[in-house]
């Protein structure tokens, strides 16, 4: 990297972070379109050409396909039947679980405008890249928490849908259908995604270096021996290496 701190980066890492800055605007957006789409946990009644559908924004809605139309209450609405039929009128309340993935999907929505700047600060300033290359390595898994935010949401909603969290048992007819909804899939798989693909942009180095770190942790186990007379009753440490020899 040059010397100089009052131009911006050399053309292969501006290319390096126009990229990343690319790959985490598309991963932004599909956030968003997702947690706008209430499509989340679906329960779909075939014989009624309807659907129940509860999101992560505060809303359960009813959606009718012939005609298309679609009707949403507050989660903490009491008189659903005002726009739901019934069955649906009776839904449970939203879960614990429900608020956690919904404060969830806002931590990952801010992380994501966070990291946005980040980059954005990479292309427009080689000053800024001198202060922040010292704390590439902790950036870089910080950026990998954001990604383990993904994972635990994916295991919430997982667990909400098929696990009759929404409603009653026995108000539920063998031709309803509980699915994950689109909302969820656009905000996971389409904001994970190229997500991943900005993280590998920005930290490859980093990635790199705690893949060789984790090898050499590997490699360098050690294994403790019972104690013998020529040792004495101390303990000997003997690489794992040593042991074919």
């Amino acid at each position: 990297m040059p010397g100089s701190v009052s131009s911006v980066p050399e053309s292969s890492q501006i290319l390096t972070y126009v990229g990343s800055v690319g790959f985490l605007v598309f991963s932004l957006m599909l956030t968003s379109f997702g947690y706008i789409n209430n499509a989340w946990i679906v329960l779909f009644r075939p014989n009624d050409n309807d659907e129940f559908q509860r999101g992560v924004r505060n809303l359960d809605c009813y959606k009718t396909y012939d005609p298309p139309k679609i009707g949403c209450l507050d989660w903490s609405y009491v008189q659903k039947m005002d726009k739901f039929p019934m069955a649906f009128n009776r839904v449970y309340d939203a879960t614990y679980q429900i608020y956690v993935a919904h404060y969830l999907s806002i931590i990952i929505i801010a992380s994501q405008v966070f990291w946005l700047v980040y980059t954005i600060g990479h292309c427009l300033s080689l000053k800024f890249c001198v202060k922040v290359e010292k704390y590439k390595l902790i950036m870089f898994h910080a950026m990998v928490i954001s990604v383990g935010l993904w994972i635990i949401l994916l295991f919430i909603i997982i667990y909400e849908t098929f696990t009759d969290q929404v409603l009653p048992r026995q108000l539920r007819k063998p031709d309803y259908e509980y699915s994950i909804g689109t909302g969820f899939w656009t905000f996971f798989l389409g904001g994970l995604i190229p997500y991943v693909g900005a993280v590998f942009c920005l930290f490859r180095e980093q990635m790199q270096q705690s893949q060789d770190r984790l090898v050499q942790l590997i490699r360098h186990r050690r294994i403790r021996v019972p104690t013998t007379e020529t040792t004495q009753g101390a303990e000997v440490i003997i690489p794992m290496n040593a042991r074919s020899r």
